[in-house]
């Protein structure tokens, strides 16, 4: 089990009410926290976080990096003590 803390930016702060979050993922996967995400936040997390497409993080307008400042993608592992921030673009770029 690993502990990720998580940064909310633009929509995501609207949606969350909250500048960030820590979560505990059995799995150390990206996939894992955008599924503890959209079951805590819901319908609206769903729609901004996850492309219904593709199953993958929705990179239309949207950015998750790490504590690197790398861009992160829904099959990468996580380190424990790992930040992500959810960031939606502002302009192009």
């Amino acid at each position: 089990m690993i502990t990720v803390r998580t940064e909310y930016h633009s929509h995501f702060k609207e949606i969350t009410g909250i500048p960030g979050d820590t979560f505990e993922l059995d799995q150390p996967l990206v996939s894992e926290l955008a599924k503890q995400l959209t079951e805590k936040y819901g319908d609206k997390m769903s729609a901004l976080l996850i492309d219904p497409d593709t199953n993958q993080l929705n990179a239309n307008g949207t950015m998750y990096v790490d504590s690197k400042g790398r861009r992160v993608f829904i099959e990468d592992t996580l380190e424990d003590g790992e930040t992500i921030a959810f960031l939606v673009g502002i302009a192009g770029g």
